[in-house]
């Protein structure tokens, strides 16, 4: 599941937002990963080492921290959602490539460059290999979203051997179909609009708006990932610009909140429960993260600041479980 999207505020920041959907409890939390981080690839063993620091949500798997959103201290976001039944991966690595399990992609992403431009440069050297993810126990079929300070929105999906990038115009991600299919999809909605209808005669009657919203009375209202998809586009659209980051942030949780899950409103076919784990913020410019529970609607911010960045050490950061609520009358 998950849905993610982009935005661009007033004043030239740039927001990559994201709901984590998922039926496999994954207990994150905000995370600092630091500069000079050191990990093996689970396809060979090789040891990497990053150069940039990163924010983002995450947890350690078996001996390995790993991200399902974050930013870098070079402004490049990058969040990883599901793509079930379209993914190609290899099944063994390559003397000649850079092998790495899918759930690994973002680390090695985030941790080595500073733009989209630098990473589609690198695209080609790297072979996606099919290795369980920790924990997780199965192989994750995953396609990512990047943002970077420049405004550029790009997707990545292993459909073949050699990894590719592809423009994102609308700035929207789900699941399940490809890209290409969700935008297309879009032409079936060109009745869908902010603005009410007029009044329709048939015959002698004139038929008019029992009240507002009737514009939007097309647009599909289940979790199915172009239900989610059509709607995030259409309020992407038209909800009203925010000025600033503070605002950015607002508007990001606005609109996924009309794609958010509940518990017990999607039931898997083993009869596990998916739903919206988490909602993630990044913006490119102040290298901010801002994260929001289930359980818990106050957002929290990190920021990697020079003193985050001076750390050596992977940092966890708790947000509090339970929801906060402010008495009016104790």
């Amino acid at each position: 599941m998950c849905t993610s999207i982009s935005i661009e505020t007033a004043d030239g920041k740039h927001l990559l937002a994201r709901t984590m959907d998922f039926s496999f409890p994954l207990e994150p939390n905000p995370i600092y990963i630091p500069r000079n981080y050191q990990w093996n690839s689970s396809v060979e063993g090789i040891e990497f080492q990053h150069i940039y620091g990163f924010i983002g949500a995450g947890r350690k798997l078996d001996e390995t921290y790993f991200v399902a959103d974050a930013v870098n201290e070079k402004g490049l976001a990058m969040a990883e959602l599901y793509l079930p039944g379209e993914v190609v991966y290899a099944q063994e690595g390559s003397d000649q490539r850079i092998n790495l399990a899918p759930h690994e992609f973002i680390l090695w992403v985030l941790g080595n460059f500073g733009s989209i431009s630098e990473v589609e440069q690198a695209l080609g050297d790297v072979r996606l290999v099919e290795k369980e993810a920790p924990v997780l126990n199965f192989v994750t079929p995953l396609h990512w979203i990047l943002t970077d300070d420049t405004g550029k929105c790009v997707v990545i999906e292993p459909t073949e051997d050699r990894l590719k990038m592809k423009e994102n115009p609308v700035g929207v991600m789900t699941n399940t179909p490809l890209l290409e299919w969700h935008i297309a999809n879009l032409n079936n909605y060109l009745h869908v609009r902010p603005k009410q209808f007029e009044a329709v005669s048939f015959g002698n009657y004139q038929a008019h708006a029992f009240s507002q919203g009737t514009g939007t009375a097309g647009l599909p209202g289940g979790f199915s990932p172009p239900d989610r998809f059509v709607r995030a586009a259409f309020f992407k659209e038209h909800i009203q610009p925010a000025a600033n980051e503070e605002e950015g942030v607002m508007n990001a949780h606005h609109i996924l909140n009309t794609v958010r899950i509940p518990k017990g409103v999607v039931v898997t076919s083993e009869g596990a429960l998916d739903y919206s784990q988490y909602v993630g913020v990044l913006c490119n410019e102040s290298r901010s993260y801002y994260f929001s529970s289930y359980t818990q609607y106050q957002i929290s911010q990190l920021s990697l600041t020079a003193e985050l960045l001076a750390s050596t050490e992977v940092i966890q950061f708790q947000t509090d479980a339970k929801q906060s609520i402010q008495i009016l009358n104790p």
